[in-house]
Formats: structure tokens, sequence, C-alpha cells
């Protein structure tokens, strides 16, 4: 029997809508897993998540429809790292994990990608910015993300503040790589990418010994 277009497209969209059941699934199975920082299993799943996007949106974008814009890899990647800093933080400290809330409740100021408070959300305990590159603002990006470190560090006295970017911009002589700075993977054209020796679980290492500070 002849199917029609919704039928045929079925197979498409279905498959979206698995994800979200997936990931559901994946979430319950997180809390209870023993992540250890000491290894790269972090990074590794988040470079996996954003090579199955690019392999999707890049081929699809460039190959089949024939476009010329790329849908971004920004939210994604800030979804991505979300999911594991949410699984990880929450299951072993009485915190909250968020994203785009301001570092001031009721007020419009900074929008931090992620933040970490205090349960009872008074405390602002660490602000992590996300950059997939150092986008339009190119060598401006090190002034930039100063400011939003002096905004922080003025709403919340001791909190930590750090930089994670899929494609590192970073001079990794800085004193502060690895321990606020941290760049994946070095972008090149011959498309191997190589690790800079930099890794999620650094900037987690960092933030899990501010919590403990305030002990929560």
């Amino acid at each position: 029997m002849k199917q029609n277009l919704t039928e045929l497209d079925h197979k498409f969209s279905n498959h979206f809508k698995q994800l979200f059941e997936i990931q559901r699934e994946l979430i319950e199975k997180y809390k209870s897993y023993e992540f250890d920082l000491d290894k790269t299993e972090i990074t590794r799943a988040i470079h996996n998540r954003m090579s199955a996007f690019w392999y999707f949106n890049v081929h699809n974008t460039k190959e089949l429809l024939r476009a010329n814009i790329t849908p971004p890899a920004s939210d994604f990647f800030t979804q991505t790292c979300m999911l594991f800093f949410k699984v990880y933080f929450e299951q072993r400290y009485e915190v909250l994990v968020c994203s785009e809330k301001s570092i001031v409740p009721g007020k419009k100021l900074v929008k931090p990608d992620i933040t970490i408070w205090s349960k009872n959300e008074v405390k602002l305990l660490a602000s992590i910015e996300l950059k997939v590159n150092n986008g339009w603002k190119k060598k401006e990006i090190k002034a930039h993300l100063e400011e939003r470190e002096k905004k922080v560090k003025d709403a919340s006295d001791g909190a930590y503040f750090g930089v994670i970017a899929f494609w590192n911009f970073f001079e990794k002589v800085e004193p502060e790589w690895k321990n606020k700075y941290v760049g994946l993977y070095e972008f090149n054209d011959n498309k191997n990418h190589p690790e800079t020796g930099a890794y999620v679980e650094d900037i987690m290492k960092q933030i899990e010994q501010n919590i403990r500070c305030y002990k929560i």
C-alpha cells in the first residue's frame, strides 16, 4: 500500500520524540553512576554528543539541503554540559544547578550559562560560561570574560568563575589554564582536532572544592 507524506516522514519525527525518552532514561541511570573526576569520561561524552550534533546538522545543511548556514551549536553545547553538571553536583551536594539565571535573583543582571546555588538559592557558589569558540568577539573575548567574572564576584563574594570552550582560544601558559579556563580541542583544517590536555573535569574539580568550602 502506498504511503502518504506523513507516513513516510513518521520515521524522522518519531526518532526525535524517542530522544526525549532516551534522555530521561539516561538521566536516571546517571543519578547513580559512579563518576570519577580523575577520569575524562564526562569530556568524552560531551565530545561524542557534539560530534553527533555536528554530523547531522553539517551534513544535512551542506549535502542534503545545500544551505549556507548550519544551526548554531552553542545552545546544544550548553544543554549538554548542563546535563552532566546537574546529575553530578545535585546528586552529591545540597545545590541547584541552573541555566540563564540572573546572578542576583529578581534583577536583570548577568545570566551565566550555568550557575550553581545553595539549595535555598540564596548563595551563588559557581558561575560557568560555555563557549563553542571565541565567536564574533575574537581577541576581545578575554576582556569580556574578565568583565563577566567581576560582575559575578561583586554579586557573590567567593563564588567560583570558570569558562569551558569546546574549541580552545586560551593560551595554555596562562596561570588560570585548567583552573579557570579550559579549552577542550584545537581546531585545525586537517580535521584531526587534537586534545589540549584540559578537560571539563578540571573545572568540575575546582567547583567541587568551592562547594566544600561552604560545607554544602
